[in-house]
């Protein structure tokens, strides 16, 4: 009876970890920063602080990854060609 109990305390344990493996996997809050490269997207938002990527294939992730990390949804480019720019907090758009 009790190599029972420690059978199923161990397979409990066993379930509880994997699904805290995967269940604790965040999604990429990356996906939720908009870029842009008008000022007058960021008119009535707040500057967090500036976002400096390395060029290269991963710089759009990279920016937009350090403006989320910074509690940012929006990213002003300096340009179409350029990913550093400054993370900005903006209010949520009406619908």
């Amino acid at each position: 009876m009790k190599r029972l109990i420690a059978l199923l305390l161990a397979s409990a344990v066993l379930a509880v970890t994997f699904c805290t493996a995967g269940c604790a996997t965040p999604a990429p809050v990356s996906s939720a920063v908009r870029a842009t490269t008008s000022l007058d997207d960021v008119a009535v938002c707040t500057l967090l602080g500036k976002v400096f990527v390395a060029d290269g294939p991963d710089a759009e992730k990279a920016a937009r990854d350090k403006t989320a990390n910074l509690g940012g949804n929006v990213l002003l480019r300096k340009t179409d060609q350029v990913w550093n720019g400054n993370a900005y907090q903006c209010p949520a758009a009406g619908h």
